[in-house]
């Protein structure tokens, strides 16, 4: 990862594109879980193995669906071991033709631990004008007995770096043309997963479709997940790169927690970091200018230095068009995959008349 400049990718201009970049390549999805039951219930749900509503398993198929229309090929997928994403993750498997690997589940692609707020609502959190929620939460709760603080910042980056070296790099280098990964896992981890993914590009070879705009955060702070939503990114073998003297960013600085977005009804619990400032577009085609230090990775770990990076959609929902949950409170109960759809039960009695 690269290191030396005085700010990571923010406030900067990003190249834009409208067509893909040369040389073999690959598409990385990363999609969040279909709705569940505490997602409806305004309940922490990060390591809580929350099931998936009915209304979560329709737009679990509708992606599926989706994918395979639009002749995704999907080489290999990775899931949460927790019930909401693995459930959309073999959906997503089993809507494709041909794919030889099973679906991999890791416990290290959980949710956020909110440790004592697990299971607790929302507004249950505490509040204090002069200090962050975390704060207010410490100084609450830390004397109770059986106190599980929430999972850091740190840790979650640490859990992402991990994933990446296990299973992502050596796929990136070695996947064939025109293939897919994908990354089925929970909002807040996803944002960590893409900060990790994005700091490993040369700057340089970072680029975003035309229409997609960045905030004032930077590219590392593209938004949040919606149900099902997902961030579509194009990784491309760069043959021709050539480092260019003046360019490094600089990761040195202190994380910050992206909050989920409005849909996400999973957010964090430190709410210290000030709101985003309005998004601005892009100008294209200018080229991200940074500090004159390059700073190697680690010969012993497999960068992407040579390869380029494009954002191609930012939680694209496109599959979710038309989709309206059913009504009566039906569409938010626990989905028992044993019942029938409404659709196979009238379209039994109009076979039986």
């Amino acid at each position: 990862m690269w290191g030396g400049g005085e700010q990571a990718l923010q406030n900067k201009q990003l190249k834009t594109t409208t067509t893909p970049l040369p040389g073999g390549g690959m598409r990385l999805l990363l999609i969040r879980h279909g709705e569940t039951v505490d997602n409806v219930a305004g309940v922490y749900a990060g390591i809580t193995d929350s099931a998936l509503t009915n209304h979560g398993v329709l737009q679990a198929n509708r992606l599926a669906s989706h994918l395979a229309a639009t002749e995704v090929k999907i080489s290999r997928i990775f899931s949460s071991d927790l019930q909401r994403a693995a459930r959309t993750a073999d959906a997503i498997h089993d809507a494709q033709d041909a794919i030889s690997h099973p679906v991999t589940r890791l416990e290290i692609l959980r949710e956020q631990d909110f440790g004592f707020y697990e299971g607790k609502q929302f507004f249950e959190r505490p509040r204090h004008p002069d200090q962050s929620s975390k704060e207010a939460h410490l100084a609450a709760h830390r004397n109770n007995p059986g106190f599980k603080d929430v999972e850091s910042k740190s840790a979650m980056m640490a859990r992402m770096e991990s994933f990446i070296e296990s299973h992502l790099l050596q796929l990136i280098h070695d996947i064939e043309d025109e293939c897919s990964v994908v990354v089925v896992a929970h909002g807040i981890i996803l944002s960590y997963l893409w900060r990790s993914i994005v700091r490993r590009f040369h700057p340089n070879n970072v680029a975003v479709a035309t229409g997609i705009v960045i905030g004032d955060r930077g590219i590392e702070y593209l938004g949040g997940w919606s149900n099902t939503g997902y961030l579509d990114l194009e990784v491309k073998q760069r043959p021709d790169f050539e480092t260019k003297s003046g360019s490094s960013i600089d990761h040195s600085e202190k994380l910050v927690e992206q909050p989920p977005s409005t849909t996400e009804k999973e957010p964090s619990l430190d709410h210290s970091v000030p709101p985003q400032s309005p998004i601005k577009t892009v100008s294209p085609p200018s080229i991200l200018h940074t500090s004159p230090t390059i700073a190697k990775p680690a010969e012993s770990q497999l960068d992407l230095f040579n390869m380029s990076l494009v954002v191609k959609a930012v939680n694209s929902q496109l599959h979710l068009r038309g989709l309206k949950k059913t009504r009566g409170g039906l569409g938010s109960l626990k989905h028992d995959p044993g019942q029938q759809t409404m659709d196979s039960f009238f379209n039994k009695k109009r076979r039986t008349r």
